[in-house]
């Protein structure tokens, strides 16, 4: 008896890369707005997904284990999980399921294990694979890290993200390398996470891509666990006076680490404030940005996620 198996949808990218504020649009757009929804986080907080775009019956998060390292039996028993729970009708029907993976996976571990358990074998199947990589910082990631070339090598489509940071040469430049070096994607842009879920999923909705992409990676079993070239810290920040503070704090950070860190995020009370800032840095920003948080980030642990690389 043949059974219809439900698609599976990868969304990956280097972190600071936009990936997340680009999710949080599409989750609300047809036809992911009816999609169970499991994303990755190496950091102890999850800072993105604390969200009202996020919060659905259907969210699974994966923390502290990164799915193509030691997570992978946690994102299998996730699936199996989310399939009984919609068997049962213990939770809403979802007509697909999308992984967000953290900015350092390695999307190839993750699709090639999806095959070896048996119930998400025969229940489930890779529909497609978005990567993001922001546009002003894609040449210096790929020279630098091996996760962010795997990522595009992994990728129906490339995104093309923070468009409205680059100049056109810049995107220019940036588009032709990955076209040269990693030919079989789509290409897409995207400024202010802008782009459109239809126009993502147009791509792998034609025949042809998908033929063409459907072939399970060949990963050995070997490289089914793995470890990064970096680490995670958190840094908790329940005393900071106010954003002078914060920002001579953020400074030190910055200096403490200097090329080593990756990537810093979090949400942090400051005692005169009203209400809690967020924080967010990547490698190449000059600054880091800082906002003010919305009411649903009130249960998030005040303090910072560190990643920094290993030495």
């Amino acid at each position: 008896m043949h059974r219809e198996r439900i698609p599976i949808y990868v969304m990956t990218g280097f972190l600071g890369s936009g990936k997340s504020a680009l999710l949080a649009r599409w989750m609300k757009e047809v036809p992911f707005s009816n999609a169970a929804l499991i994303v990755n986080e190496i950091g102890e907080v999850d800072l993105d997904h604390a969200t009202p775009g996020f919060a659905a019956d259907t969210s699974t998060l994966l923390a502290e284990a990164c799915v193509c390292c030691n997570g992978l039996p946690a994102l299998n028993e996730a699936l199996e999980t989310l399939f009984w729970a919609r068997l049962h009708r213990s939770i809403p029907r979802f007509g697909m399921v999308v992984i967000e993976t953290t900015g350092l996976a390695d999307p190839g571990p993750l699709i090639a294990s999806l095959t070896l358990n048996s119930l998400v074998k025969e229940r489930y199947c890779i529909a497609g694979t978005f990567t993001t990589i922001a546009a002003h910082h894609a040449a210096t990631k790929l020279a630098r890290f091996d996760e962010a070339r795997a990522q595009l090598r992994a990728a129906d489509v490339v995104i093309l993200t923070h468009t409205d940071l680059a100049d056109q040469v810049e995107v220019d430049a940036t588009e032709s390398l990955i076209a040269d070096h990693y030919a079989g994607s789509h290409i897409l842009h995207s400024a202010n996470g802008s782009l459109r879920l239809h126009d993502a999923l147009t791509p792998i909705f034609r025949p042809a891509k998908r033929a063409e992409r459907a072939v399970v990676p060949d990963v050995p079993l070997s490289r089914l666990t793995r470890t990064h070239g970096a680490i995670t810290h958190f840094v908790a920040m329940d005393d900071v006076p106010d954003s002078s503070a914060l920002c001579t704090r953020l400074r030190e950070l910055t200096s403490q680490y200097g090329e080593s860190l990756l990537r810093l995020k979090g949400c942090v009370r400051l005692r005169n404030g009203r209400s809690p800032v967020i924080v967010q840095f990547v490698l190449g920003d000059r600054f880091a940005q800082i906002a003010e948080a919305t009411s649903a980030m009130a249960g998030v642990k005040s303090g910072l996620t560190l990643v920094v690389k290993r030495k």
